[in-house]
């Protein structure tokens, strides 16, 4: 019976963590609230054919209330979500139409998962009180294990999100601890978690990277427009066309001479000041091959007048890209470096809130666990 229960238990983590693997599984959206009902009943019968109804009830509960958490959280930021999906042997997803603005938006949307899901299970101490059934128990020590698990502070559980307002480096120490648990209990499932936290963590490390290539692609498109505004007035493009074969040749030259193989964090500076060359030489080829198509068409002229040239409509719409693109990348490189940022009051207000709601959970699962051996 303990092996089974034990067993039990751990599918149903594994059901809830997968439940939070949100972007893998943003197509599954149906009607708003048909695709709800009918997916649950699916998942329901699911669940109920192989730990029986009443564990299956449980742990569609569970994973119901603790994304109705997140669905509310992120209603009163205004932030629209599509309804909830279940998914059988899989979970729940309740997926967010925007990002959110910043890390302390997505912490209380993350929060609002685990407190929900610490309040699901109160009634089961209600009814334990009352009936002594062990199974309200077993429901005690599910619900709090699953939402105590899911505050490890590892991306993409909850409690990553919720403390990625204080450090993203928390991630690095979350790791460390999951891999202990997966050393002492090897899981597939733990392990898969391991790994997207990997990658978490390595997207937010490389971002300062990432950052000064984009604001260096923004200075290229900068320089690019400005060159191509003064073309109508230049009398021979000859120059021009040299020095741009010229910067062209220079750049792949300079690519054959480097090193094939860059290490990672070791080799940062010089993977950086490679993608700036690689930048030189995409809007070098950019600009000589729109150069070259604008040299030949004709010059049209307003009212045949040789002093009332019209723009021409191919530079026009290269700038049009430009401005474009420097929009998108003013937006990018403004988020990324905002995102993170908050002030103290603010850092230590969820980091009280985070160790308050990660204490009173793990209180209920050794109170769950103390109830289950009574029976036992």
């Amino acid at each position: 019976m303990n092996n089974s229960r034990g067993r039990s238990l751990w599918v149903g983590i594994g059901i809830f963590l997968l439940a939070k693997f949100k972007w893998a599984l943003a197509l599954l959206k149906w009607t708003k609230f048909g695709g709800t009902f009918i997916s649950m009943m699916i998942s329901l019968g699911a669940y109920a054919a192989i730990y029986g109804w009443k564990f299956g009830v449980a742990i569609i509960y569970l994973i119901f209330v603790h994304e109705m958490g997140h669905l509310v959280a992120a209603k009163r930021k205004g932030i629209p979500t599509s309804p909830a999906f279940f998914i059988p042997f899989v979970g729940a997803l309740v997926s967010l139409k925007e990002r959110p603005r910043d890390a302390a938006t997505e912490a209380y949307l993350a929060y609002g998962g685990p407190l929900a899901g610490l309040i699901s299970f109160l009634p089961a101490v209600a009814l334990y009180w009352m009936t002594e059934d062990p199974f309200w128990a077993v429901v005690i020590f599910t619900g709090a294990l699953l939402n105590l698990f899911n505050m490890i502070p590892v991306s993409p559980l909850d409690g990553g999100r919720i403390v990625s307002v204080l450090s993203t480096k928390i991630w690095l120490a979350g790791l460390i601890l999951l891999g202990i648990i997966v050393a002492i209990s090897p899981s597939p499932i733990l392990f898969l978690i391991i790994i997207i936290g990997l990658f978490t963590w390595w997207n937010r490390a490389k971002e300062d990277s990432r950052n000064a290539v984009l604001s260096y692609e923004k200075q290229k498109l900068v320089e690019y427009r400005t060159e191509i505004r003064r073309w109508p007035a230049l009398t021979s493009t000859w120059n021009l066309k040299q020095t741009l074969l010229a910067d062209v040749g220079a750049t792949k030259k300079e690519e054959s001479g480097k090193r094939k193989r860059l290490l990672p964090f070791l080799h940062e500076e010089e993977r950086i000041a490679r993608d700036k060359e690689t930048m030189d030489r995409h809007y070098a080829n950019l600009t000589l091959n729109l150069l070259q198509e604008w040299e030949h068409q004709p010059v049209e002229y307003e009212d045949a007048d040789p002093s009332k040239p019209i723009p021409s409509r191919l530079l026009v719409a290269a700038e049009q890209a430009a401005d474009e693109r420097i929009g998108q990348l003013e937006e990018e490189l403004q988020h990324n470096r905002a995102y993170y940022v908050a002030s103290s009051s603010l850092k230590w207000k969820v980091l009280a809130a985070y160790l308050a709601l990660a204490a009173v959970l793990s209180l209920f699962m050794l109170y769950g666990n103390h109830l289950m051996k009574l029976h036992e």
